[in-house]
């Protein structure tokens, strides 16, 4: 299928969608906790260990290169 002869533009991904890949591909469960607060639930397997943080907080941990469960953890 000819994505440009159809006129389709092609999807864009933003930061934050980046960075929630990169977490999922790290092996760490991620979903969302609020839509309203653009808040996120990463899980990395244990039953209570979970952490809550925001879109923009993931996306600052990419640009720093610190985007893991340490990571995550540090943000308190």
């Amino acid at each position: 299928m000819d994505i440009e002869g159809e006129g389709v533009m092609p999807s864009v991904i933003t930061e934050r969608d980046a960075a929630l890949t990169e977490l999922r591909n790290q092996g760490l469960t991620v979903r969302l906790h609020s839509g309203q607060n653009d808040t996120w639930h990463i899980a990395d397997g244990g039953l209570y260990s979970f952490y809550v943080a925001s879109g923009d907080e993931l996306v600052e941990l990419r640009s720093a290169n610190k985007l893991n469960i340490r990571g995550i953890k540090e943000l308190g």
